[in-house]
This record gives structure tokens, C-alpha cells and sequence, in this order.
């Protein structure tokens, strides 16, 4: 969204601070100005920057005015406890400011191996396209493209590339076999959803990505498109809608489609899983849906024998984010494992073993800041654990 367009946003902001805490509870709610504890790192703060850019006063050219820029997680946490009336575009205006700054050639080189990793391999690690269905050599599983299937399982970047991610996608390929679903897998057909390049400010490539995406899986006649992504699976439905293509297949993330399964009695949990664990709310599956996924995966790990769920303090509409989101973990990583590690320490407080959570990119995040902080925590995602049940 251009800078022109988030004009009138701009002076809604009364400054009043509610973005910067969880309301009635009070304990911390925006990753960037927590860590940073500057005014300008909080979305009140971003609110004066646009301001400021608007009216010609600050500039994009600015590198500190781009750090707190791109320092933004995402999380929508502001939008959350914000009561003033544009509480629903701050992120918006954010994200006009880094499509201008995108724009104006003004690039972050955090974001410039993302952009040519696409531009180059149709992903956001640079991996060769080639390997994107390497983590399903050991499964029979059918090529979407070559054959007739229901439905398709869109693995995405993150679960295609990190092989200490591969566990994932292949128990939920298991978890659909064993339901009997005639499922299949693009592979190196599978590209990127391009959302990551949306929230940094590449329009274009976004809408390259999502235009193609939307072509090929009409033209496969599928009736559903599921992931483990809950990245993607915000993209899916907040924004391919925009492009303004027909959609002619439904998108479910893999907490809902499991949860039907159950449901319907075509997965059954045969096995105990003895563990004490904590569930984290991604925030694409939470704050940024119309109505976030809070039930879904709650209500599945309570029906596995053995699993026993405690909540932290900061959960559902309210989840504190993992710290990878809005393409932070790439261009500020030091900022994305502090975040995380925040969000370990209120998991700890719980006295879970295991922290549960369906998103690759928040289970990516907390692996790594478990390997460099907080230990005693395993990270599973939750189609781990019903592969386990069953």
C-alpha cells in the first residue's frame, strides 16, 4: 500500500501508550519496544515516523529511521490493545512506509538475499529449487502434478528447506494417509507464497507469487490446499483475495483439517503421549485472521491421551510473538532470538517439558533460541505430536 494511501491514519494516534502493554494485565506486548525501550522502536513512536516522513520532515534515507521501520515483527499485538479507531491499520501504515522505502530503491540489506533467493529459486533462502521436495523422498507420496489428488499439501519455504524441520511436514503427510486422503505434493513445482516479500515491501514479487500460485492449483482442479504455515495460511486468506483472481479451491491450515479428521473419526489416537506442555498462538493464526485459530489446536492436544496442557499468561489474542515474524528473523536477528527467548521464559514459568506451536517459522525461532539461551524446553509443532497419538 503506497504512503498516500495511510494519510489519514496518521493523526488518529492520541500517543496514550495502551499499544505498548496487554490491557488489564499489564506485562509487555511489542517486541521491538520492549528490547529497545525507545520511544520510536514502539508503534506510537512509527506512528510520529510516518508522520514524520509525510510531511517531509524525516526521510526514509534515514538507516536508523529503516531499523525501527523494519524492527516491526508484525505481531499486530498493538492493533490487539490499541483503542483508538485506526487500531486496525497501524501495521498497514508500516508497511507503506517499507513499500516506499522498497520503492524509492531505499533497500534493507537484511532483505537482499530474500529477494534474490526468489528472484533467483523461488524461495526465501536462496535453496536450489530443485531440493524444494526433498524432505518426502522417504514417503509415497503422489506428485500433484502428474496425478489426480483432493487435496494438496503446500509445505512452504521454511518446512521445504530446514531439514530439523522435515519431521513436520512428513507427520502431516503420514496423518493424512493414515485418514485415507489421496493427498499430494507440488515439489519443486511448489513455490514460495510470497508473503514474506509483502511484509518487507516487495509488492511486486508478492504479487507475482500469489498470481502463479492461484493459477496453478485452479488449473490442478484440487479442492483444498492445506499447510502447516500459519505464515502462508494467513497470506492465503487475507491476501491472494486481493489480487483479484478467482480462488476456485479452499485454504485450511493443518490445525483446522486435522481437527476435522478427528472429528469425523478418520484419525484415531491409539498411543499415550505422557507430556506436559504449553501452546504458543502464532500470530498469523491468531491476530491476523478475522477469527484466529485458538481453539483448534487446543482442542487437539487435549484429546491425546497422556498430554496435559498449562497456559503461560500472554495466550490467544493476547500471545506475545515468537519474534521471527515480518521479516525480522532475517534482517535483525538478534532482535528475533531475544523475543524468543522472552517467550520461553513465560513457558518455563509454566512447568511444561515441551513448548507446542503450529508455525515453522516460530518453532525455527525457538530452536535456535533454546540452542542459545533458555534450555529444558523441547519445541514440537502440533502435527508432531498427534503423529505420535497414532
Amino acid at each position: 500500500m503506497p504512503l498516500d494511501n495511510v494519510k489519514d491514519w496518521l493523526y488518529g494516534c492520541t500517543h496514550c501508550g495502551t499499544c505498548k502493554d496487554v490491557l488489564n494485565i499489564f506485562v509487555p506486548a511489542c517486541p521491538s519496544g520492549e528490547k529497545y525501550q525507545v520511544e520510536s522502536y514502539f508503534p506510537s513512536g512509527r506512528m510520529f515516523l510516518a508522520r514524520g516522513v509525510n510531511e517531509g520532515v524525516l526521510s526514509l534515507s534515514d538507516d536508523d529511521i529503516r531499523d525501527r521501520i523494519y524492527a516491526c515483527t508484525a505481531c499486530l499485538s498493538c492493533e490487539q490493545q490499541c483503542g483508538v479507531y485506526h487500531h486496525q491499520h497501524i501495521f498497514e501504515t508500516v508497511q507503506a512506509l517499507r513499500t516506499e522505502a522498497v520503492t524509492r530503491g531505499l533497500f534493507n540489506t537484511g532483505y537482499m538475499s530474500m529477494y534474490y533467493g526468489l528472484r533467483g529459486e523461488d524461495n526465501v533462502f536462496g535453496k536450489p529449487k530443485a531440493e524444494r521436495g526433498d524432505w518426502a523422498k522417504p514417503l509415497d507420496v503422489r506428485n500433484a502434478t502428474s496425478g489426480n489428488v483432493d487435496v494438496i499439501y503446500h509445505a512452504g519455504c521454511m518446512l521445504s528447506f530446514d531439514p530439523q524441520l522435515w519431521n513436520v511436514p512428513r507427520s502431516c503427510i503420514e496423518i493424512m494417509k493414515a485418514a485415507g486422503v489421496e493427498v499430494g505434493i507440488m515439489g519443486k513445482e511448489e513455490n514460495c507464497c510470497g508473503g514474506r516479500a509483502y511484509e518487507t515491501g516487495y509488492i511486486g514479487e508478492f504479487t507475482k507469487y500469489a498470481e502463479h500460485t492461484i493459477d496453478t492449483y485452479n488449473s490442478l482442479g484440487v479442492s483444498s490446499i492445506v499447510t502447516s504455515c500459519s505464515d502462508g495460511y494467513s497470506f492465503f486468506r487475507n491476501l491472494y483475495p486481493k489480487v483479484g483472481k478467482d480462488m476456485r479451491f479452499q485454504t485450511l491450515h493443518t490445525v483446522e483439517y486435522f481437527g476435522s479428521l478427528v472429528s469425523e473419526g478418520k484419525v484415531t489416537f491409539k498411543r499415550e503421549v505422557p507430556m506436559k506442555v504449553t501452546y504458543h498462538d502464532p500470530c498469523h493464526l491468531g491476530r491476523h485472521l478475522a477469527a484466529g485459530l485458538y481453539d483448534q489446536p487446543r482442542d487437539l492436544l487435549k484429546r491425546i491421551p497422556g498430554i496435559q496442557l498449562v497456559e503461560m499468561q500472554r495466550i490467544r489474542e493476547n500471545s506475545w510473538c515468537c519474534g521471527a515474524g515480518g521479516g525480522v528473523s532475517q534482517a535483525n536477528p538478534d532482535l528475533a532470538l531475544w523475543t524468543a527467548n522472552e517467550r520461553l521464559k513465560e513457558a518455563a514459568l509454566t512447568g511444561a517439558t515441551a513448548l507446542v506451536t503450529s508455525c515453522p517459522w516460530c518453532e525455527r525461532n525457538f530452536k535456535d533460541a533454546t540452542a542459545k539461551g533458555v534450555a529444558g524446553l523441547q519445541v514440537y509443532d502440533v502435527a508432531e505430536i498427534i503423529r505420535m497419538a497414532i
